[in-house]
């Protein structure tokens, strides 16, 4: 198979996540909280952590007499302004094996889609000089229907293969919602196995598996090898 168009998560793909995630959100969420007057409970904030529905993080405004439409926008910013802040501290970095970023953009079509906020991605590449490497860039809308189209949803790849105008994408995720959107957008996956996902089952097998984005250059199709 030959790969016309690239698309790559963010988060566990290109920047490592922060040594406390995903409880290092709930700092977002308790600001946020704050803003309306509300001392958030922990079970307050736990609705909105890793899993959350839109219905927990409803019920969970509502409790405080707070519109969750209203809250959610203000929870989005909020999260973006410490996703930022911590790029800026170092608090979260590139991996290394992003250097054959250029080398891959010099060949082909490259996208992100992220389940993280827009305004995060747009920042992440912007800080660290890759906004010319991709073409397409998607990441959600700070609005709760932005929310539902996140993967597994296949909303933001197809955006992004339009976009591209791509016939044949691989999407390179580290999860499973990133597999499983991935196959039900058509495309193929590459599973990549960092160190947090040891151990880490998968509901259905990924197209290919790497253990480094510098490995992309054994797919066939995908790159030569970066080293040449």
């Amino acid at each position: 198979m030959t790969y016309d168009a690239l698309l790559f998560d963010m988060d566990g793909v290109l920047l490592d996540f922060p040594p406390e995630h995903p409880e290092v959100y709930r700092r977002a969420v308790a600001s946020t909280f704050e803003v309306f007057g509300v001392a958030p409970a922990d079970a307050d904030l736990d609705a909105f952590i890793s899993g959350a529905t839109v219905e927990d993080m409803r019920r969970a405004c509502a409790e405080h007499g707070i519109e969750f439409e209203t809250f959610w926008p203000k929870r989005e910013r909020n999260a973006s302004r410490l996703q930022c802040a911590m790029m800026d501290s170092g608090e979260r970095r590139l991996y290394d094996d992003c250097r054959v970023l250029s080398k891959l953009a010099d060949t082909h079509d490259m996208g992100v889609v992220s389940s993280n906020q827009h305004a995060t991605v747009e920042y992440l590449l912007t800080h660290f000089g890759f906004e010319d490497s991709f073409d397409a860039v998607y990441g959600r809308t700070p609005t709760v229907d932005g929310f539902r189209r996140t993967k597994p949803d296949t909303y933001y790849l197809e955006l992004a293969m339009a976009d591209l105008d791509g016939s044949n994408g691989l999407y390179i995720g580290d999860s499973a919602c990133d597999v499983v959107a991935a196959h039900a957008a058509g495309l193929d996956s590459v599973f990549v196995r960092r160190s947090h996902r040891e151990g880490y089952a998968l509901p259905e097998a990924p197209t290919h598996e790497v253990s480094s984005l510098t490995d992309l250059h054994d797919l066939s199709g995908v790159v030569s090898d970066p080293s040449e």
